[in-house]
């Protein structure tokens, strides 16, 4: 999977510590280049991109 902020492909891990917000289909996903945590997810029929914490500044 590739970030949606950075487009880095290959430091993308899944977020374990994030209780509550992580499931089967749609998983928590942090990019270890930028930052950003997101799940995709689907709502409406519709594949959602929903971010839950913005990347880091730098």
């Amino acid at each position: 999977m590739k970030c949606p902020n950075c487009g880095n492909r290959t430091e993308i891990d899944i977020d374990m510590h994030s209780d509550g917000f992580t499931n089967d289909q749609s998983p928590v996903k942090e990019c270890g280049a930028c930052g950003l945590l997101w799940r995709v997810k689907i709502e409406a029929g519709e594949t959602v991109v929903d971010i839950i914490r913005q990347p880091e500044k730098k």
